[in-house]
């Protein structure tokens, strides 16, 4: 792995896990400032819903990188090399297909919400819409690294590239 791709895939980790800590400590706040001080916040649900979407996304990057979602390989496992090589090759056409879709909308939804503020924060809504683009991307690229390790494999298997 390039020194590159090391510092993004740590600076996206890092990320995921601020955008979870900063979830957890915005909705134990205001648990404690509601029941325990009856004095609510008015921005804290707003921003812990916000986390949420952007720790979900991130989740997603990372679980590409790692090879990490739930799969259900009853009928790879029972094919043979070159079959699998196939599944793999389908599945990671599928997925860049699918990143492609959700980065053109995602940017159309950026772009429509990039002058609508939120309700109680400082920020547009553009800002909060921003992460599905990217995460498109990211995941997009990580499916054609996918996509060329499955065609190697198939071309390995005696299939022609």
């Amino acid at each position: 792995m390039s020194p590159l791709i090391r510092i993004a895939a740590r600076a996206i980790d890092a990320l995921a896990i601020a955008t979870f800590v900063g979830m957890f400590l915005c909705v134990f706040v205001q648990v404690v400032m509601r029941y325990g001080l009856d004095r609510p916040l008015v921005w804290s649900d707003e921003l812990a819903r916000y986390l949420f979407v952007w720790c979900a996304f991130l989740g997603w990057i990372i679980a590409a990188r790692r090879h990490s979602h739930l799969s259900i390989s009853v009928v790879s496992d029972r094919m043979g090399p070159r079959g699998q090589a196939v599944f793999a090759v389908v599945g990671a056409v599928a997925a860049i297909l699918f990143a492609g879709i959700l980065f053109w909308y995602g940017l159309q939804i950026t772009r429509r919400n990039l002058d609508i503020d939120t309700v109680a924060l400082f920020f547009t809504f553009g800002a909060v819409y921003a992460i599905v683009p990217l995460a498109a991307i990211a995941v997009g690229l990580h499916a054609i690294g996918d996509l060329v390790a499955a065609l190697r494999r198939f071309s390995a298997t005696g299939g022609a590239p």
